[in-house]
């Protein structure tokens, strides 16, 4: 039996139908819409991502075998000081952590004639340090030697070591204008250099009075260098200089037998010769000191001389040829005389009874010859001469002026030294005399 249902117009049977129809298929979209949100969501899922992704290969970065990297190794530091006026050595190591016991047992050291503990002030020192940690103390006691102190251990390690130098030779010429030492400078060059070939020319030329403007120099020389840098002048090995168009040539050379000097192309000494003291027949009384009780004042002070006791009237003789460029009388130095022996040595005659016949001012003297008298003049307890030294204007000890005995280099060594003369003199010829600019050739050595 059916069931009855109402009967509607057939414009509502049909609206009602499509609403029937619509309500399955939005049922299935959103259906459709989660699965998808859910399948994106699972494949982010980071336990799930794992499996699904194939895993890379696994690629090591330590090097194995030969190839393997060696561990990495910290620089030394190094610092580089001068030695400080008051600064000790004590200080310096105490300040790096090193113990006083290790400290005094290296004061008491000695390396080679080296003092460790003994520092001048303005030389120079190093601090090495690893990790801000010192390693190792350099000194340099002078321009020859390096003394190091090893840190690295308990117990530190002294060692003396030789300063390495690049040694080259070099040539120096140049052109007077008004002094040596102005065209010296003018090159460049250490004034120093000027004072050293003074000296080897002094018995030829007078380089305070003899010089003329157009003089002409060259010098070949040794050149110490550390480090790229320059540090001091070595020996002088040829020289040559054209004064007032008188050339005069000087070579450095040691005979077989004695000691070296500088000799000219015919290997005749450049030097000459000073007499041992001014009398023949003395006793010295007082040496040369910077503190003596003077017999007079009693009081300490320097005694810059060497004082002959004699009697009256002795004569008394230049050590020298030489020129008197002072006579004089006052009331400490009674009847003085000076007298020039050449551009580095002088020497001075005090308390002289009297002067010799002819001399004054000015006057010509030769070696040997007699120039005044022993007396007992000005500030003295009795009679005496006080003889004096100067080189460059300084006093000297007279007995310890080291000037060579004037000789020639031996016939049986003549040959090969006027081999190395020749061969000297033509590197001396590689700076012409007429040059004025700097020239400095690298040499042989």
């Amino acid at each position: 039996m059916r069931e009855n249902r109402p009967k509607y117009p057939a414009s509502q049977r049909q609206k009602r139908n499509s609403h029937i129809r619509r309500r399955p298929v939005r049922i299935r979209f959103v259906f459709l819409l989660l699965i998808s949100l859910g399948l994106v969501g699972f494949s982010y899922f980071p336990g799930r991502s794992e499996k699904r992704l194939p895993k890379p290969p696994i690629v090591s970065e330590k090097p194995t075998g030969p190839k393997e990297a060696a561990p990495s190794i910290t620089r030394p530091v190094v610092s580089e000081f001068k030695v400080k006026k008051g600064e000790t050595f004590y200080g310096i190591l105490k300040g790096l952590g090193v113990s006083d016991d290790s400290i005094m047992t290296l004061a008491s050291k000695r390396v080679d004639g080296v003092n460790i503990a003994r520092l001048v002030a303005g030389r120079p020192y190093r601090i090495i340090k690893r990790n801000d940690t010192a390693v190792e103390y350099q000194y340099e006691p002078d321009e020859n030697r390096l003394v190091k102190v090893s840190l690295g251990s308990k117990k530190p390690e002294v060692s003396v070591e030789p300063i390495e130098y690049n040694v080259k030779t070099v040539l120096v010429s140049g052109v007077i204008e008004n002094s040596l030492f102005n065209a010296i400078e003018s090159l460049g060059e250490n004034p120093i250099l000027a004072m050293d070939l003074a000296e080897i020319f002094a018995w030829q030329i007078d380089f305070f009075r003899d010089l003329r403007k157009g003089d002409v120099f060259s010098i070949l020389l040794e050149k110490f260098y550390r480090d790229g840098k320059f540090v001091k002048y070595g020996r002088i090995l040829a020289a040559r200089f054209k004064n007032a168009g008188h050339l005069y040539q000087a070579f450095l050379y040691r005979p077989a037998q004695g000691s070296g000097g500088y000799f000219d192309e015919e290997g005749g000494s450049l030097r000459k010769q000073f007499l041992k003291a001014p009398l023949k027949f003395r006793r010295i009384s007082s040496g040369f000191s910077h503190r003596r009780l003077n017999p007079v004042t009693k009081k300490m002070a320097p005694h810059l001389g060497v004082d002959y006791t004699a009697r009256t009237g002795t004569p008394v003789h230049t050590i020298g040829d030489g020129t008197v460029i002072l006579r004089k009388t006052d009331r400490f130095n009674g009847r003085m005389l000076k007298i020039r022996h050449n551009s580095t040595y002088s020497s001075a005659y005090a308390h002289l009874n009297s002067f010799a016949s002819g001399i004054s001012r000015g006057v010509h003297v030769r070696q040997g010859q007699v120039i005044g008298f022993v007396g007992a003049t000005g500030r003295t307890t009795g009679p005496h001469l006080h003889f004096a030294m100067y080189r460059n204007g300084r006093y000297v000890d007279p007995r310890k002026v080291n000037v060579p005995r004037a000789s020639s280099v031996p016939r049986d060594e003549m040959e090969s030294y006027l081999q190395m003369v020749d061969e000297r003199a033509a590197l001396l010829s590689d700076g012409s005399l007429e040059l004025s600019a700097r020239n400095q050739v690298p040499g042989t050595r």
